[in-house]
């Protein structure tokens, strides 16, 4: 007991004296409650779905997720790079105008975009099949809102905001979403794919302005009125490069499920999604890092502190890694009734679930190099990796579903994770001269350093 205790004032002492850490445990907390809430609410809509309606809902959030990403013009992020720099060196307006030319750029580019996407399914609709149709005439009117919904959380992201970033989109959402659709079953209506998503976005219209106005009144309350700005170009210009990054990189994170909307039944994708969803019990600790990972290292690299910048990132890809094996290991443990939830015929993704497990540990080794990527101003080199690994998600998918099935995928998948976690770490070796890949030694050390403090050493 003694040990315990001390161990544990010993972390809370390393919290309370890391901002980082700090702003990581907090995530995680909220993470850890918007995870085990989003699971019930998949579960569920799976209760309330038929298999097939299911699938047609999961697929077209997915796309919607995916397209939402791109609508933003590359400030979904930009402001975690833009943001902690100005405020950092006191250019509080330079902030400001940054804030407003984003929200600007994804209100106008977002509604042109969801134009484009119901002028084409007007014409060119009859090509679809019956039940997608409406489905995505709603998806057309909801993505300035979901765009709008990634862009406040970013600008929160900026701020250290934590609360602010994950409670609307994470908890808050699926809450009220779930509310609805069973307040609707309530009145005597069968919800389908198109009721859900029209809740989902109906939810997300009304947090996005209850977000909005909170951001700006903070902002007003710790800095004052700022009436000073700055040129548009300058965000424009650093935001819309990143636009390629966004899309390229939401297609890799999302591809699995795109590709099985393509080359399998509904009902399948609705297997594997319970699965991923399942699995991703165990992902929320790399969320959780990757939330205020960026702002950390965009204020090392504001400081002009090389060492401080490599501290900080060997911390997070070290916390990352060694949190995400025992996180994969117990949800994997519990895949049997975590399945079940959802009904008898997803317990055939058990297997499906301890791949992705495998991939999801070989992405954590090397943390949030990523981000570090785009903080240094090195998005292209993510870009070209997110691509280089879609390209191979793609072909490896299409190659081994035939023979596996949503298994193939899965297969498909986790090697990509793999893939570019190594290739993550080469560039930012070679562009940054950081080393972004998981340092296990500390933690190796953890044993001798205990028995040497219980010697009273």
């Amino acid at each position: 007991m003694t040990r315990l205790r001390n161990a544990t004032h010993r972390l809370l002492g390393r919290l309370s004296g890391n901002e980082s850490l700090l702003g990581a445990a907090i995530a995680f907390t909220v993470r850890v409650t918007a995870a085990i809430l989003a699971y019930a609410v998949q579960v569920f809509l799976a209760r309330m779905l038929d298999l097939g309606d299911y699938g047609i809902y999961v697929t077209l959030w997915t796309w919607l997720i995916v397209v939402s990403h791109v609508a933003t013009f590359g400030f979904c992020d930009s402001p975690v790079r833009f943001v902690p720099r100005y405020t950092e060196r006191n250019q509080i307006h330079w902030a400001v105008g940054f804030l407003k030319t984003g929200y600007w750029a994804v209100s106008l580019g977002s509604v042109l975009l969801a134009a484009i996407g119901a002028a084409l399914l007007w014409f060119f609709g009859h090509l679809l099949p019956p039940d997608y149709l409406i489905p995505l005439f709603v998806l057309a009117i909801g993505l300035p809102f979901l765009a709008l919904e990634f862009y406040t959380a970013a600008a929160a992201r900026g701020f250290g905001w934590v609360l602010l970033t994950t409670l609307p989109g994470y908890v808050l959402r699926p809450a009220l979403m779930a509310a609805g659709v069973y307040g609707a079953w309530a009145m005597g209506y069968q919800p389908d794919a198109t009721m859900v998503l029209a809740i989902a976005l109906a939810v997300t219209a009304g947090l996005v302005l209850a977000q909005a106005f909170i951001i700006w009144w903070r902002i007003r309350r710790r800095y004052g009125p700022v009436t000073r700005g700055a040129p548009a170009k300058l965000w424009l210009f650093a935001s819309l490069p990143l636009v390629f990054l966004n899309g390229m990189d939401e297609l890799y994170v999302y591809s699995d499920i795109l590709i099985l909307g393509f080359l399998v039944a509904p009902e399948q994708v609705s297997i594997y999604f319970a699965a991923l969803k399942s699995m991703s019990l165990a992902a929320f600790i790399q969320y959780a890092f990757m939330l205020v990972a960026a702002r950390d290292f965009s204020l090392a690299n504001a400081m002009r502190d090389r060492a401080e910048l490599q501290h900080r990132i060997a911390t997070a890809t070290r916390w990352t890694f060694c949190l995400s094996v025992p996180g994969v290991a117990v949800t994997l443990a519990a895949s049997y009734p975590l399945l079940a939830l959802f009904g008898p015929a997803f317990t055939a993704g058990i297997p499906v679930m301890a791949v992705i497990g495998l991939g999801l540990i070989a992405r954590a080794s090397s943390g949030p190099a990523a981000d570090l990527l785009i903080v240094m101003g090195h998005h292209r080199a993510n870009m070209v990796i997110a691509a280089a690994c879609l390209a191979f998600n793609i072909a490896a998918s299409i190659a081994l579903v035939p023979f596996y099935g949503i298994l193939g995928v899965a297969f498909a998948t986790a090697t990509a994770y793999a893939l570019r976690a190594a290739m993550l770490v080469v560039a930012t070796k070679r562009l940054t001269g950081l080393w972004a890949l998981v340092d296990l030694t500390p933690v190796m050390q953890w044993p001798a350093r205990a028995r040497h403090a219980a010697a009273g050493g």
